[in-house]
């Protein structure tokens, strides 16, 4: 009746029990699961009301499964991937409960096509390449055809060799999954696109039609801290629907992946959270740091007779992860940052007289920032590959900058973009040094860490070399401060990877750089133009938006992936699916082990402990570092791009990253190339070429075949 007014308004006009009544019953308190930790979290729960029309109609999609898993299928050993760690008696020494149970090996899934379906007479899964929503395609519980029973498949025990194991059909449908499996997941690293659609996977794959006993997908709220302590909920379809395809992790919370050296050091509590909720699985989402730590967890269960399968998720908005084509949120997150880079882009061109220093998150390789620089084409993107090669400091980084926005000038366009990846500053030699030197101070001088509660830089500015006294000065006082709030509570880069610098505003510091190189050229009389610049900062923008289609798909691929390994008793994998470029239905999965993922290194002194780490993945400098210049014209003369935001529909909601194409496209550019000079120099040998100067031409072939062979 009067339910459009505001409640102070209604007050005039309504009793107050009425009043409350009404309220009780529009505004019910929100659901949630609290987390009993040392610092308690409340998991809130959506409600489907108040999700937006763009997330209601995403509810809708239903991801599209590869035809490999659709259909018969089998699982065989897959040597391929390879390993970082060449030396394999160090991988089973570091790893012996694994290797004795033969589960270091790679795994496939192969279809069985000359088997047939009984479950043929089921509509047809959605095709890759269309929307994939019921009004669209038919069937979206097709993907129930995957239909495998592997109950007459024998567990995977000492006893039992992991090599070419197969997974087949039943001849009795009626004896296929009688147990109810319970499968756990827990996030340990950041957040990123996808995570709800492994889950939405591991979901449907325990609900198939055929299992008898549908099973449970178990949720490990708030990370680390919730599997050691046992914090769990089982999820049903309800609580799950409001997360369909959408983005954030707020259904079972996080934990950061540095926790895990101050919480993960005890897997005892994490094993007997296993056994305590009856976990037949335990899927792992995380990056590098998380997957050391998980196949450490997965020995760990072998090695005390856990019953519980570990599996990891590559999830990293880096795609950093070795051996990996593209790791899970990629996609989304670099569209979603192009997206935004392209609208500043279009603002400064449009301005015509405004330059945008932007920053992103990047760690060493900037694999963020080359995929969108391919899609925004920015005038200046800071790469390190392209620091370490022409081994330039921060003074050159600087005139580089400056020289495109002076060639710039002279054609009249006093407007562009500078794209700088967020660790880019952890890579310079001059600043390492000057983390050192703060770091040191610090440690020696107790005054120096008073006084940076009030911001005074005097005493560590008088302590520091001429050198890092005068670059430190040059910078804005707003990140000096940030400088050393980071160094005095994470200490310098010495011993370690690398530093975090995603609180630093390494925008801010080249602004200021680049306007004072460039007043020094105007007193010089060698700039003439005008200059206006802002600066931007994309750090966390990407974690949580919804994920693309292609996103959504490779999600609920690994999830239901994931729940056919456990089901198959495999253990320590990573969930891997390559052939990415291609269509969904072309996809091929498999798992890779964690133990090929580690870069060990072996200790000189017995009884030392070999600690195992992950590097990140590199690139070759032709995928996009020294051709990249070939994808886009040079800096002064490229055109803006705007891409636009991320397509659910349409043409193109199909498109892949640009660095998911482009090494494969350069590879073959540098395999034409190689057998030009392999037929050149062929004609030129059999042309009375002295013996002398073949066979040094032999000697530098069979230099790079040797090379070759240690790759």
């Amino acid at each position: 009746p009067l339910a459009w007014k505001s409640y102070p308004l209604r007050a005039v006009y309504t009793e107050v029990d009425e009043l409350a009544r009404e309220a009780g019953q529009n505004m019910p308190e929100p659901s949630y699961f609290g987390v009993p930790l040392r610092r308690p979290s409340k998991l809130g729960r959506r409600r489907e009301a108040l999700l937006s029309p763009l997330q209601r109609w995403r509810q809708s999609y239903q991801p599209v499964l590869p035809k490999v898993l659709r259909g018969g299928f089998r699982i065989v050993e897959d040597h391929r991937k390879g390993c970082m760690t060449a030396d394999p008696d160090l991988i089973n020494r570091v790893f012996p409960s694994l290797c004795r149970t033969e589960n270091l090996k790679a795994l496939k899934i192969i279809s069985v096509f000359e088997e047939q379906s009984v479950l043929e007479m089921l509509p047809a899964l959605p095709v890759a390449g269309s929307s994939g929503y019921p009004d669209a395609t038919s069937g979206t519980r097709a993907h129930a055809a995957v239909v495998q029973s592997l109950g007459d498949s024998p567990a995977v025990d000492e006893s039992t060799p992991a090599g070419d194991a197969e997974m087949r059909r039943s001849s009795s449908p009626a004896s296929a999954f009688k147990k109810a499996m319970r499968i756990g997941i827990a996030i340990l690293g950041k957040p990123g696109p996808g995570v709800n659609n492994v889950i939405h996977g591991m979901m449907d794959y325990l609900n198939l039609p055929e299992r008898h006993i549908p099973g449970t997908v178990v949720c490990v709220a708030m990370g680390i801290g919730g599997l050691r302590a046992g914090h769990t909920f089982e999820l049903d379809e309800k609580t799950f629907s409001p997360h369909r395809n959408q983005g954030g992790c707020d259904l079972i919370g996080q934990s950061e992946p540095s926790d895990l050296r101050t919480l993960g050091e005890d897997l005892s509590l994490c094993a007997r959270t296993a056994i305590e909720k009856n976990l037949d699985g335990l899927v792992i989402w995380g990056g590098r740091n998380v997957h050391a730590w998980t196949s450490r967890l997965a020995e760990y269960f072998v090695e005390h007779q856990v019953p519980t399968r570990v599996l990891a998720v590559p999830a990293s908005t880096q795609s950093d992860l070795p051996l990996v084509e593209q790791t899970l949120g990629y996609d989304t997150v670099c569209k979603h940052y192009a997206s935004i880079v392209g609208n500043l882009t279009t603002q400064a061109a449009s301005a015509g007289k405004l330059w945008c220093f932007i920053r992103i998150p990047g760690r060493s390789m900037s694999h963020i920032a080359a995929e969108v620089a391919l899609q925004t084409h920015p005038h200046v993107v800071l790469m390190v590959s392209e620091l370490e090669q022409q081994n330039m400091n921060i003074t050159e980084v600087t005139q580089l900058i400056c020289n495109v926005i002076e060639t710039r000038a002279r054609e009249d366009k006093n407007y562009g973009m500078v794209l700088i990846p967020d660790q880019f500053l952890a890579s310079v030699r001059e600043m390492r040094r000057l983390f050192e030197e703060i770091d040191e101070i610090l440690q020696a001088v107790p005054e120096a860490e008073h006084a940076l509660a009030s911001n005074d830089f005097g005493t560590i500015l008088g302590l520091l070399p001429p050198l890092s006294r005068a670059l430190f000065q040059g910078f804005p006082e707003r990140t000096k401060a940030q400088i050393l709030q980071v160094i005095d509570e994470r200490g310098s880069q010495k011993g370690k990877e690398t530093l975090d610098l995603s609180t630093v505003e390494t925008e801010i510091i080249f602004q200021s750089f680049v306007e004072a190189e460039l007043t020094r050229r105007v007193v010089l009389g060698t700039y003439k133009g005008p200059f206006q610049s802002i600066s931007y900062s994309l750090p966390y923008h990407g974690r949580a938006a919804m994920p693309t289609n292609f996103d959504c798909d490779l999600g609920y691929t690994i999830g239901y992936a994931a729940g056919i390994f456990v089901d198959a008793s495999r253990t320590g994998l990573l969930v891997d699916v390559c052939h990415l470029k291609e269509d969904v239905e072309d996809w091929e999965v498999g798992g890779t082990p964690l133990s090929s993922l580690l870069t060990l290194q072996d200790v000189p002194r017995s009884g030392e402990k070999i600690h195992p780490k992950i590097g990140p993945k590199g690139r070759l400098r032709y995928d996009i570092g020294v051709d990249e210049g070939r994808c886009m014209p040079e800096p002064s003369q490229r055109t803006l791009v705007s891409p636009g935001p991320a397509q659910f529909e349409g043409p193109c909601a199909g498109q892949k990253t640009q660095t998911l194409r482009l090494p494969q496209l350069q590879r073959v550019r540098q395999m034409e190339r190689t057998e030009r000079l392999v037929s050149e120099l062929k004609a030129k040998a059999s042309a009375g070429c002295p013996p002398e100067v073949l066979q040094a031409i032999k000697q530098l072939l069979q230099g790079g075949t040797d090379l070759l062979r240690q790759l």
